[in-house]
């Protein structure tokens, strides 16, 4: 149940923010009570703490081929399966509430030192491999705010393919 509850607090921050992460509001999409919502969390706060462990825990499945072909499996995964659905709106919290901006900061760090180790396994030097990884993060990060919904997935290929050179 305990996760039910997250999870609607996780579909009421992608559509309306913060703001709508509501215990009653809540209870009605889950079908229960309020009394619910508090057997599992002490209150509002202790449920957004846990949507921010919920976001802070999401996993890429583990990415194999070379390089081209990884990062297009990683942007497929945030861009066309929706694993970023919840960044827009934590970062949107994370500019008024310090523990979203704490937990954005140390989400952003482990994010881009994974890939700018996946840059060095790839032969890049450090310094090159961390640029490169802060411009595809950068890239995943905004690409949703500007992508035409009719974009192909070739002309993600594409992008990718530079952005690996």
């Amino acid at each position: 149940m305990r996760s039910q509850w997250v999870n609607a607090g996780l579909n009421a921050l992608r559509k309306g923010g913060v703001g709508a992460v509501r215990v009653e509001r809540l209870a009605g999409a889950v079908g229960v009570t309020k009394g619910s919502f508090y057997h599992h969390f002490r209150d509002r706060g202790a449920l957004l703490e846990a949507l921010l462990e919920y976001w802070s825990r999401e996993r890429i499945r583990t990415l194999r081929g070379g390089l081209p072909a990884r990062l297009l499996a990683l942007a497929e995964d945030v861009l066309e399966k929706g694993m970023g659905r919840y960044d827009p709106p934590i970062r949107a919290w994370a500019r008024h509430d310090r523990k979203a901006a704490a937990a954005v900061a140390q989400v952003d760090r482990r994010r881009i030192r994974a890939l700018t180790e996946l840059f060095q396994e790839e032969g890049f030097g450090p310094d090159e491999a961390g640029i490169h990884a802060r411009t595809f993060y950068t890239f995943l990060l905004g690409e949703p705010q500007v992508r035409s919904p009719a974009r192909a997935p070739a002309e993600l290929a594409k992008m990718v393919k530079i952005l690996a050179a």
